[in-house]
């Protein structure tokens, strides 16, 4: 994954005051914006025209930048702001300087409000390069920026039965499938369970075994439940997978499970989410974008896939559960991690989540025309091994918000929030947020 890459421009009128700073300004602010890991373009010159504008604007539209920030250094005419936003067609920032007598802000109100009328969205930050504040939004917003667009060319495969009717169309892709590559850019490859499974045979008893060798080595086994011939075939799927990733240069995944294939890819895809390999097992292609989206944003780490199984008034929680495919980096430790049957062939990972705070919720629904993204914050309390086996020994997690778990779950019924739910052991709301904004995705919230 490459480095976010941000074009930095200040602009300044020669009949205002404070372009006297402009130069000290943008480099400090790319001092602190390197220091964050961000790849900057500084604009070759201070733009005090629009001569000087369309020439920094040539320059950064062939950097291929993922995000535009305009430091205001005066008051500054809409031409160069128009030239600089229509030339490089990155999503924008806009800085305001603390200095009252330049304009600086208000020109940065004027200019958000030109954007909004275009239903252009844009972020603003106020302050100077040494406010922390000012830095983080800016590289926060960069990193949502470079996952857009890294977005439009992910691969994501569906392991499973594709369309092979018609219902009032020509194509025997589902309308569904077309409308989430035009939402994300993503593309969708459909590939035969039959293909893994006979993948998954290629392989010999010896790689089973040296998988099942560096995952000792690793700590990441638990405590292992299964036969000998279960766990060979679980780690030969695993194999498999890896193979269909490079045959097919997959960004991502999601197979078929219940009820003919259920636990096949499970074990698999919480070794591969420890990897950093998203591989989500409900053939959900639209939370599988989404889980490969959450992961990225924010520190980093897994992600878990959830569905709500009890309401508990006492401790004003949501208990949530999987039949189990989360990374064992979820839990407290791997030796609370077991793995146990699922279905005919198959494996599940069961574990109580480990407590964290703050957790991210989302949820993604809709069609065009209509999705939609729930966004929460929560955390997830303690899970003692009574209340993990008395729930089923799956994937199990209490997962509490700031207010009463029945309104809570009220209103994700109000808002037409369904049923599968990802949690992230970070606060990611607002870069959540800004994704939807950027792709026109409505938000919804608690």
């Amino acid at each position: 994954m490459s480095e976010a890459k941000v074009g930095l421009v200040v602009a300044a009128s020669p009949v205002e005051s404070g372009g006297e700073r402009a130069e000290e300004i943008i480099n400090k602010a790319m001092g602190e914006l390197k220091n964050c890991g961000l790849n900057v373009a500084k604009g070759k010159k201070i733009i005090w025209n629009l001569a000087d504008a369309i020439e920094v604007a040539e320059q950064l539209a062939k950097e291929g930048i993922d995000l535009l920030v305009i430091i205001h250094a005066t008051w500054i005419s809409d031409t160069i702001q128009y030239i600089l936003v229509t030339t490089i067609k990155a999503p924008v920032v806009l800085w305001g300087l603390p200095f009252v007598e330049t304009f600086s802000i208000p020109c940065m109100q004027h200019f958000g409000s030109v954007l909004w009328e275009r239903q252009i969205f844009y972020k603003y930050v106020y302050g100077l390069p040494e406010d922390e504040e000012v830095i983080s939004t800016i590289n926060d917003f960069a990193l949502t920026a470079k996952l857009v667009q890294d977005l439009k060319g992910a691969k994501i495969a569906l392991i499973g039965p594709r369309q092979t009717w018609r219902a009032a169309g020509s194509t025997d892709m589902t309308s569904e499938e077309w409308e989430l590559t035009d939402l994300f850019g993503a593309k969708i490859i459909h590939i035969e369970m039959d293909e893994l499974i006979e993948q998954a045979k290629g392989k010999s008893k010896e790689e089973a075994e040296q998988v099942l060798q560096n995952m000792r080595q690793n700590n990441r086994l638990g405590k292992v439940e299964i036969d000998e011939e279960r766990l060979t075939y679980a780690c030969k799927i695993y194999l498999g997978i890896r193979d269909l990733f490079k045959r097919y240069n997959l960004t991502g995944a999601t197979a078929e499970c219940y009820p003919k294939y259920s636990g096949i890819t499970n074990l698999p895809a919480a070794w591969l989410a420890d990897d950093n390999v998203t591989m989500e097992t409900e053939g959900d292609i639209g939370h599988t974008i989404l889980m490969l989206a959450m992961r990225r944003l924010g520190k980093g780490g897994a992600v878990a896939l959830t569905e709500a199984g009890k309401l508990d008034f006492k401790d004003n929680c949501l208990w949530v559960a999987h039949e189990g495919s989360s990374a064992y980096s979820l839990a407290e430790s791997p030796e609370v991690v077991h793995i146990l049957e699922g279905g005919d062939e198959g494996t599940v990972v069961g574990f109580p989540f480990k407590p964290v705070e703050p957790v991210t919720v989302a949820s993604l629904v809709g069609k065009k025309g209509t999705y939609r993204m729930f966004i929460s914050k929560g955390k997830t309390e303690p899970i003692i091994e009574k209340e993990w086996v008395d729930a089923g020994r799956k994937l199990i997690a209490k997962l509490c918000f700031n207010c009463d778990v029945k309104v809570a779950f009220s209103r994700m019924l109000d808002q037409g929030v369904d049923h599968h739910l990802l949690l992230k052991g970070s606060d990611i709301t607002s870069q959540l947020a800004d994704l939807c904004n950027l792709l026109g995705i409505r938000k919804t919230y608690l």
